[in-house]
């Protein structure tokens, strides 16, 4: 048993007024428990007015409604196996997050890897599945990669669906292209279709003000990006984002590309590093914090188990 759960369930038998932790209950009953009822701290908005509040919770009552049609070998946990070890999993690395923001800004979290085929789309989008669980904190994903958008494919959605790019364009409002996934309390932006100057387009300036807007509405933000090399895309997402997660996968990823892209992150940026496809049964190798600097500043790096 973890230290996470074991102090969890302390919490829970004092919150109860119980003598001890009840053994029997799993860590997913228990985080699914401090979720819904608002148990983890959480920090105040950024800047609420009361009108923006309201504006904010008719427009996103107002979304169109997306039903996903998930395949049969669909690997999102986070929707269609909730129970499964990796849905219990991305629980974990949800509360981490969510304490990470006790102590600094945390709203905008990109989710990239080293190249493509390393499962980054797949873990941002069961990552926001889990955030949005919350029935006080509202999450936004959004399919950040104009070049070769994958999030409407996992959820069976139309891959014409106006979206990011669009609205950079000036040809949909924001309103517009923010959808609410049938079945869950997640918000999608979809990508939109590839324009011909993705990099050119997210430079106009346009983007950041969106963000802003977003940021507004929504507590979460989570941002699949495309790879860091070799494109300049991540790098302009890195700079509107308040921290970044690094996806490996256990074979297909090389230690040499990855140090040399953890090397040049911004070390006050990098949340820490998730193992895709992890083999092993030992839940220390699913998430494991970095330290990209010896003597940095902040906490000494520390596996989640």
């Amino acid at each position: 048993m973890s230290h996470i759960f074991e102090a969890l369930l302390r919490a829970e038998a004092e919150r109860s007024g119980e003598d001890s932790p009840r053994p029997a209950e799993s860590l997913a009953d228990l985080l699914q428990t401090q979720e819904l009822e608002g148990g983890l701290a959480q920090p105040a908005p950024d800047g609420n007015p009361e009108q923006e509040a309201v504006t904010g919770a008719e427009a996103l009552a107002a979304a169109k409604v997306l039903f996903p049609n998930l395949a049969a070998n669909s690997r999102l946990v986070c929707l269609n196996d909730q129970r499964s070890l990796g849905a219990e999993k991305f629980r974990v690395l949800g509360l981490r997050l969510r304490n990470l923001r006790e102590k600094r800004k945390l709203k905008r979290v990109v989710v990239t890897s080293t190249i493509p085929e390393e499962g980054k789309s797949l873990i941002a989008a069961n990552l926001a599945l889990n955030q949005a669980r919350s029935r006080v904190l509202k999450t936004l994903l959004i399919d950040g990669d104009l070049r070769r958008p994958t999030l409407a494919r996992l959820f069976g959605l139309s891959a014409s669906l106006p979206g990011l790019t669009e609205c950079l364009r000036g040809e949909r409002t924001l309103a517009e292209i923010v959808y609410r996934l049938d079945g869950s309390r997640l918000w999608f932006l979809p990508a939109g279709l590839p324009p011909e100057n993705p990099l050119e387009l997210m430079q106009s300036g346009r983007l950041a003000e969106l963000l802003e807007g977003l940021g507004g509405f929504f507590d979460w933000v989570i941002i699949d990006s495309p790879p860091v090399m070799p494109l300049a895309d991540t790098p302009f997402w890195m700079k509107l984002c308040d921290g970044v997660l690094m996806v490996a996968r256990e074979g297909v990823t090389e230690r040499k590309p990855l140090k040399r892209v953890l090397d040049l992150l911004d070390p006050s940026l990098l949340l820490g590093v998730v193992v895709n496809s992890c083999s092993s049964s030992d839940h220390k190798s699913y998430y494991q914090r970095y330290s990209p600097v010896s003597g940095s500043k902040g906490e000494v790096p520390s596996p989640i188990e």
